[in-house]
């Protein structure tokens, strides 16, 4: 592209062959390298914008008379240049860094909330599959049929030792138990 629109010196501008329109297409084509080259869009949007300045400051100097398709060629055919093109690209650049960064300071706060949520929310569901195994119904039968098991060991053992000892409780055991008809 750059060899066909180099600048003012092309022959075929001078000849008038080539139209404002056709440059401004090859401008297009030339500042935008693909299909998402955001950069690209943005360098042929400055284009734009200073080839409207062009025009407006020309209505000024010329009493509202518009440039013609030859001064705007004229105009375009200088942003063909690979100069150029890089020192848009490069402003372009630096705009979408300096709208990225003043997004995200703008978003920091919510970034930080979600994050924080999102760390909350893993340990809520954390020690909530610990409280799961902890408390399964499987788990809480086995605690139950363990406890029952040790109550029952444990006044045997007492029952065993009461005997073997011959407690007072033995005795007042006994004495309940002696029937009433032996008592009269």
């Amino acid at each position: 592209m750059q060899e066909t629109f180099p600048g003012k010196e092309n022959p075929r501008l001078r000849s008038g062959e080539v139209s404002a329109g056709d440059l401004a297409e090859a401008v297009l084509e030339f500042y935008i390298e693909g299909e998402d080259d955001l950069i690209g869009l943005l360098a042929y949007a400055l284009y734009e914008r200073q080839k409207r300045d062009f025009i407006v400051s020309h209505r000024k100097r010329n009493a509202g008379r518009s440039p013609n398709e030859a001064e705007i060629a004229a105009v375009t055919s200088n942003y063909l240049s690979a100069d150029l093109r890089n020192t848009l690209r490069d402003r372009a650049s630096q705009i979408l860094s300096s709208y990225a960064e003043t997004y995200v300071e703008a978003m920091e706060p919510q970034i930080q909330l979600v994050a924080t949520n999102s760390e909350a929310l893993r340990q809520v569901r954390d020690i909530e599959k610990s409280v799961k195994k902890r408390t399964g119904f499987w788990r809480q039968v086995r605690v139950g049929f363990t406890i029952t098991l040790l109550l029952i060991v444990l006044f045997a053992a007492l029952t065993i030792a009461a005997v073997f000892f011959r407690s007072d409780i033995v005795d007042a055991w006994n004495a309940l138990m002696v029937p009433t008809t032996l008592r009269t």
